[in-house]
């Protein structure tokens, strides 16, 4: 089957927005591991918590660093 140009393009961008949210995630994760701030693993290192709850999650870590 021929993979239509609609659906090419969104593996395409499904693929590069992936990239970027892991490049992002780790770099977070680096961050809140040198300054000591405690978070749940689930909320960092590709944890379900960024793709299922994402707005949760962030609130969640704002909170971390807030209250550190």
């Amino acid at each position: 089957m021929k993979i239509p140009k609609y659906i090419e393009k969104l593996i395409e961008k499904r693929a590069g927005l992936a990239a970027l949210l892991n490049h992002a995630d780790y770099k977070l994760a680096e961050w809140l591991k040198k300054n000591g701030v405690e978070v749940e693993e689930y909320d960092i290192y590709g944890g379900c918590e960024m793709y299922v709850n994402p707005w949760d999650s962030a609130k969640r870590v704002k909170k971390a660093i807030e209250d550190k």
